[in-house]
């Protein structure tokens, strides 16, 4: 599981990578076209912005996998080691019921949008690419929250991103 997992970052992490940069680069063309032969790219604002939006939301596996969405620390350095664990276990699997949730509505708003064949205003790009970074974005967190409750079923060790240094000021002086 952890290889597949490794995998499924790796490949995510280009994607977004992928995506930001092409966002960097249409946007550079743009401010070159704009300032330097003043005939702006008319599409490049609409598409940097769904890139960026793209590539941050192919980061929700990688966030959710390792506990590195948002989440309260004020417990942790109160709870023993078997206690955090069963509440990362808790948060995760009911991060995981509400990303189902969220992900089957916004797979219900691309459906309805592709059945309407709308596109966006300006680069008439069809809006179920759009609307399907949402989708994407909670079908990734639910994986990655899925995968994070079996490991902390299976396993003492937490899937922790590195502490803030609050939170390790906090553990070190409990200890």
């Amino acid at each position: 599981m952890q290889r597949l997992s490794t995998f499924i970052i790796q490949t995510l992490d280009l994607l977004s990578g992928g995506a930001f940069a092409a966002a960097l680069l249409i946007n550079a063309a743009n401010v070159a076209g704009r300032y330097l032969f003043h005939s702006p790219i008319f599409w490049a604002e609409e598409v940097t912005t769904l890139l960026i939006i793209w590539s941050v939301c192919l980061m929700s596996y990688r966030l959710t996998l390792r506990g590195e969405n948002l989440s309260a620390e004020i417990l942790k350095p109160l709870l023993p080691h078997s206690a955090q664990r069963w509440v990362a276990f808790g948060l995760a699997a009911a991060g995981t019921a509400l990303c189902g949730y969220f992900a089957y509505n916004a797979y219900l708003v691309v459906e309805l949008v592709a059945r309407f064949s709308q596109v966006t205003n300006v680069a008439e790009i069809p809006k179920q690419y759009v609307n399907g970074s949402i989708l994407a974005a909670f079908v990734l967190a639910c994986l990655g929250g899925m995968t994070r409750s079996l490991s902390l079923l299976v396993s003492d060790k937490l899937l922790n991103a590195s502490d803030p240094v609050e939170v390790q000021d906090a553990l070190a002086g409990s200890k």
